[in-house]
């Protein structure tokens, strides 16, 4: 995960901590959504990922999206409309709150997705974003 981090810091001009927090909040978020589907392709694809345990653990709660800024905001709108949408808004929140721009958070996601499918493979990867269609389009813009 190290070199993950690295290369996105490196790639998006953000600081590495900020990375390991957005980060460990996007596989929060994607394992949620994961276990909400019955989706076992998520724990296999984490097994894959040495270090992605850790970030995990170690990052942000997404109760703290409720800070303030734009993402503040999106998340307390997205929570009154439930669903994907407002989770989508509560992860965004999350990722502003541990120092990722909203403009970037896309560009984490894919980042990220693409790293990992380089150690993790293609199809590990694949599996999760697979049956987590809209988690994909939001993320990773396909």
């Amino acid at each position: 995960m190290d070199q993950i981090i690295k290369t996105l810091s490196q790639n998006l001009g953000l600081p590495e901590s900020a990375i390991r927090a957005g980060v460990g909040i996007l596989l929060n978020f994607v394992k949620e959504k994961s276990a909400a589907t019955g989706n076992p392709a998520f724990t296999a694809m984490l097994g894959l990922l040495p270090g992605a345990s850790e970030l995990m653990t170690s990052a942000p709660a997404g109760g703290e999206a409720s800070g303030g800024g734009v993402g503040g905001l999106l998340a307390k709108a997205g929570s009154l409309l439930g669903g994907n949408l407002g989770d989508a808004a509560a992860a965004l929140g999350a990722l502003q709150s541990a120092g990722i721009p909203m403009d970037k958070a896309g560009e984490l996601a894919s980042g990220f997705f693409g790293e990992a499918k380089s150690v993790a493979g293609d199809d590990a990867v694949n599996a999760v974003l697979k049956n987590l269609p809209a988690i994909a389009s939001m993320f990773t813009g396909k």
